[in-house]
This record gives structure tokens, sequence and C-alpha cells, in this order.
């Protein structure tokens, strides 16, 4: 009995020695810090550093170090410049490194820090630290490094585009013999800034392939970033997105290109957690219910977009129109805003086959030329080329702009939109996208299309260069978000799309060196963002949106896209349609609503997506006061309470 007693009390001296103890993390996107209070960063940091004695470790020293002590409250903070292995692997540097709580590995090369620090004394002494409860951050380079799989730029970095052209080319270096703090994730940054979304899930892909294992994704855009604590609870502070890929189909290959029916995506703003044991999420923060998960397009008819301007670019789909689409004896209508291109195109058209092409200005001009007229109503295919959405504006309120926009719902249609002009064909048109950071201050511009797509909205020339991958990456989840729309699509000056019906199916395809990408919003809950970098309220928060639940997919003509069921009766304007207009606006007191729902929601949201006012009515003609309004943009939303429809428009507040 004695001896059973000794060896059950040193059983539990062993078991409370032995049980293994974990840190915490700062997982930082990459940025600049700010200095306030309220900034994206400080909280954060703070929540890693304060009181901490920090050393900040990089193949250079700068001034980080100074930083944390100023402003995030650290007791003590230190530069560390390791770059060789023979300085990563010192006694020296073991032995000191072992006196601080935080490891704060600085923004860089991963390749340097790869190639340098593993299976070295510095490695060790980050474990160790970690073990025993301390905190391990990284910035950019410095997060990479920190996932279980590490991409190590050991060849350079690699672009989103060439990622999805072909995930096993010699760039796309992947290692998994470095730190193991995150079994089964991969890490990427600067996510948003550089339109990486395509890149992680190149970065999957390969691992995939190559491994037949299924990793977890974290793309954390920059000025972003997520503390982890003790039991694994990540908490989201910034102005972006922590950004969580999930996929359980596998990936294939098209020759080279990357394809996938659905990768799982959640895009998590600040507030809203991440449990990295068990993949749930809190999401107090989104705040608007997004119900698209019965949308469908139901076109009965032909739709081609490209994603490229140039000529070289559409030539594959300038052949579709002409000879895989329809009939040669089409009339074909081209409707332009540079005649100079429009002749171009016009002279390929013909190469192709056809005996004449039509060319008309879309312009106020036009807008009541009957000869116009007759070949809107005559054509069998219409191409769009070189158009502005100012025109296209303008247009629309004209006779010829009501008349195109109903023929291009008409059932058999075929209209063919090149480049820019991609995006007429959904139901919102983005714009100001060429002008550096207009997402990041807030300056993107939305306006509406011809909804060919009705719950859709097109991104074209997606890499057109990287001064603006934020603008055309950010611009799909926002417009999605504030429009409540189900999906948005994605395209390169490398490929093109082609939906048209195929067994009652609204079917898509994609042609191209580039897969088609499509986000489906999965009608869960959104929010924008609202956190600026500098934490001041007057600030313009940048152009992102989070998502509970969406499905990011890769596709082709191997691999089609069903958008919806066919359904012609849809496309009659006049049919289940919803009656809903307001009436004085600009609104300086009383907004009048009126609406052939009989009994309906509606709320009032400010132009960040912030609730400020709802309620319930039973009238079709609702006199709303507003007295209580700032002046700025609002919208009101109604949902009817027997189907669920929901309606929206936005109103200025005088």
């Amino acid at each position: 009995m004695k001896r059973t007693l000794i060896t059950f009390v040193v059983f539990l001296v062993f078991a409370t020695f032995a049980k293994p103890q974990t840190g915490r993390f700062l997982l930082v996107g990459g940025g600049s810090e700010k200095n306030g209070a309220n900034s994206w960063n400080v909280p954060a940091y703070k929540w890693a550093v304060q009181g901490k004695r920090v050393a900040v470790i990089g193949a250079s020293t700068g001034s980080l170090a100074p930083y944390l002590k100023q402003y995030c409250g650290a007791s003590f903070a230190r530069e560390f410049g390791v770059s060789s292995r023979d300085s990563a692997d010192s006694q020296i540097l073991y032995d000191t490194l072992k006196t601080y709580d935080v490891i704060f590995f600085r923004g860089g090369d991963q390749y340097d820090y790869y190639r340098f620090y593993k299976d070295t004394k510095l490695q060790q002494a980050a474990q160790e630290l970690f073990a025993k409860g301390g905190t391990l951050a990284g910035t950019s380079a410095g997060m990479h490094i920190l996932s279980s799989v590490v991409f190590t730029a050991k060849n350079g970095t690699v672009y989103p585009y060439e990622a999805i052209e072909n995930p096993q080319n010699g760039y796309m270096t992947l290692a998994d013999d470095f730190f193991d703090f995150f079994p089964g994730f991969i890490f990427d940054t600067h996510f948003s800034e550089r339109a990486r979304f395509g890149r992680l899930a190149g970065f999957l892909a390969k691992y995939h392939l190559d491994h037949q294992l299924m990793l977890t994704g974290l793309g954390m855009d920059d000025m972003t970033c997520m503390t982890v604590d003790e039991n694994r609870i990540g908490t989201v502070y910034g102005t972006g997105c922590a950004n969580i890929f999930n996929f359980t189909d596998p990936f294939s290959l098209n020759g080279t290109k990357l394809l996938h029916p659905g990768l799982q995506v959640k895009q998590l703003i600040q507030g809203c957690t991440y449990n990295f044991n068990t993949a749930e999420v809190t999401i107090p923060t989104l705040d608007r219910l997004l119900p698209t998960n019965e949308m469908e397009e139901t076109g009965n008819f032909t739709l081609l977009a490209s994603g490229g301007n140039t000529l070289s670019n559409n030539t594959a789909m300038l052949n579709d129109l002409v000879n895989l689409s329809g009939n040669l004896s089409d009339q074909v209508l081209l409707m332009t805003g540079n005649e100079n291109t429009a002749q171009t195109f016009k002279n390929q058209l013909i190469t192709l086959g056809l005996p004449d092409v039509d060319v008309f200005l879309m312009n106020n001009t036009n807008g009541s030329n009957t000869a116009l007229a007759d070949k809107i109503n005559a054509a069998g295919k219409l191409l769009f080329v070189a158009n502005t959405t100012e025109a296209l504006i303008d247009f629309l309120t004209t006779p010829n702009g009501e008349l195109l926009k109903s023929r291009l719902h008409s059932p058999g249609i075929i209209a063919a939109f090149a480049g820019d002009d991609a995006r007429f064909a959904g139901k919102i048109v983005v714009d100001n996208y060429y002008t550096e950071l207009a997402s990041w201050y807030g300056e993107l511009t939305f306006s509406p299309g011809f909804g060919m797509l009705r719950n859709s909205m097109i991104m074209p020339n997606t890499y057109f260069h990287a001064d603006f991958y934020e603008n055309t990456a950010t611009a799909i989840p926002y417009g999605m978000a504030t429009d409540t729309l189900r999906y948005g699509i994605w395209l390169t000056a490398k490929n093109y799309l082609k939906v048209q019906p195929i067994d009652g199916k609204t079917t898509l395809f994609g042609y191209g060196q580039h897969p088609i990408m499509i986000l489906r919003n999965e009608g869960g809950a959104a929010a924008l963002v609202t956190q600026t970098g500098s934490g001041s309220s007057s600030a313009t928060p940048r152009m992102e949106a989070g998502f509970e639940q969406l499905t990011l997919s890769f596709v082709d003509e191997t691999l089609p896209y069903i958008l919806g069921t066919t359904d012609a009766s849809a496309l009659d304007e006049n049919a289940n349609k919803v009656f809903f207009k307001l009436s004085g606006n600009p609104v300086s007191d009383v907004l009048l609503v009126e609406t052939n729902f009989s009994s309906y929601d509606w709320k009032i949201v400010d132009s960040m997506g912030r609730f400020i006012k709802g309620g319930h009515a039973q009238n079709s003609i609702m006199p709303l006061s507003l007295s209580y309004l700032s002046s700025g943009i609002y919208s009101i939303q109604l949902k009817e309470t027997a189907t669920g429809k929901i309606v929206s428009s936005k109103f200025i507040k005088l």
C-alpha cells in the first residue's frame, strides 16, 4: 500500500511538471505601425508586449524595438540583427534570448529567416520561450515563418496570377521543417493589398497535390493582426480581414491551371475570433444578414465577357462570338465609346467571317437615334467595347438605352463585353479602380449596370498592375456586401467567361490560361470595416467587408459552374416585379416610402453599414421622419414578411 501511494505521488509530481505549457502569438499581416492608443495595432501590440522584455529579431535592425517600448508598454526592447547561421547558432544569443518574454520577428525576407534560423539555437530559444508561456510575434515575413508549412520564397516571391496559372511553378517553394506551432496551417500576409487570395489557394493546391494533405490557409491583410491566447483563440484587430481558407474537395489541374469547385472562406474583421483548435468563429462585428442563398441567375441568353482590353486579349472571345455562338447570319451590333478601338475590333470580326458589323457610339446623342433603335431590335449579337460608366449611365436614361437594356434580357440574345466593359453585364459597376489606393481611401464608386447577371458583379483586369491590386481584390466582396449580391466574378487579361443555358441550368464556362475566380456569398452575416489606421473616427475606413461564409471557386470549361436554374419567364421585367420608390429624396425631414409589400420589416443603415433604426410596417405608403439623422448618405432596406424578398435604396439626408 505504501509503495502504491509513493508511486501515485511521484506520478502526480511528474504529471504536474510534464504538462506542456503553451504561450501566445501575435500574427501581423504587415504595414506600418501607428502611435495612437486607438490605432489599428496598439491595443493588440500592448496585449503582446506590455510589461515584457521584447527581443526584436531580423536579418537587419530597425526602429521597432523603441516603438514597442514608447507606445506599447514594453518594459524593455532590443533589436537583434541576425544575418547568418553562425550568429543564429550563437550560444551568447541563445543565453541572451532566454532572458526575454517576447520574441518578435520583424518583416523582411522569410527565406533569410528560413535558411539562417532553421535548426539553430535561435529556433531553440523561440521554442523554449513559447513552451514556458512566452509570446511569439511576427509581422509580414516574420508572420510567414510561424506557420507549420511555410512559403519560403527561396526563389523569390510568387505573384497570384502565377499561382493560379500553375501552382507547381518554380517560385512556389513550400517547406514543413521549421517551426511547428500551427500544425496544418500555412500563412500569407499583405493579403488584399497584393490580391493574394489566388496565391493562398495556390499554396493549398501545391501542398495538397504534392502530399495529399489538406491545409488551412490564413491570409492576413496589411495593417491587420490577430492575437492568439493560451487557449489558441485568435482575436482580430485592424483595418482589414483575417481570411480563413478551408477545403474538403481535392484540387485539380487542367494542364497547369488551378481548379477547385469551392474553398470555404471566412473573412473576419476586428472583434471576430477564430479557434485554432476547433475552427469555430464568433462574429459579433458582422451585423448585416445577406440572405442570398436563394438568389439565382436565371437568364436564358448567352453572355461572353473577357478580362482584358486589348484586341489580343479578346481574339478567343471574338472567335467564340462569331463562330461558336449563334449563327454567322446573326446581325452584329457593336456599341462603343471609342471609334478607333471599335474599328480594330470590327476588322477582327470581319476577318473571322462576318460580312459586316454595325458600329454606334453609346452616348446621349444616339439615345433617340431611330436607325440605332432599328439595329438594336434586329441584332442577334451585341458587342460592347471601350465604353465608360458615365456614358452608360447617360445612355440608359434615353429611349434607346431602355430598349438596349430590354434587348439584353431577351431570351436567345448573345452579348459580349470586352475587358472593362465586362463590368456592365452585372447588377452593379465598380469604378475608379485605376486610381492607386482608391479602396484604401474609400474612393471606389459603384453604379447600376445592365443586370444581365442580376445577382452578380464582375471585376475585369484583376491583375492589370500591382498598384491597383487592392482595388480589384476588395471591390468584389465590398460590392457584394453593400448591394446584397450572390456572386462576385474576377476576370484577368488571360481569360474570358461564357454563360449560357445548358439542360435548364445557367452555366458558366471559363476559357484561357487562367481560371475564372468566383466568390459566392452563402447567405450569412457580413459587415464593413470601420477601424481606421490611426483610429480616428473622422478618417475614412478602407473598403473591405467581413463575411461569415463565402465559397471561392476556380473554374474553366472542364469544371463549369452552375449559377442557377434557367427560367425564361424570370426575364420578363414585369413578372413578379417589386415596386419600391422613395419620394422626397434628398430628404430634409420626411422620406416617403412606397412599395407593393403588404407587410415588411425596414431598417436604415449609414454609409458604413452600421444599423441606425428599424421597425415593422404594414402600409404600402410609409412616411418616415428623419429629422434625427445628421447630413450624409444612408440606405433603407425593406424585407417582405411573406417571401423574405429584400429591396434597398440609398438616400441623401440634407
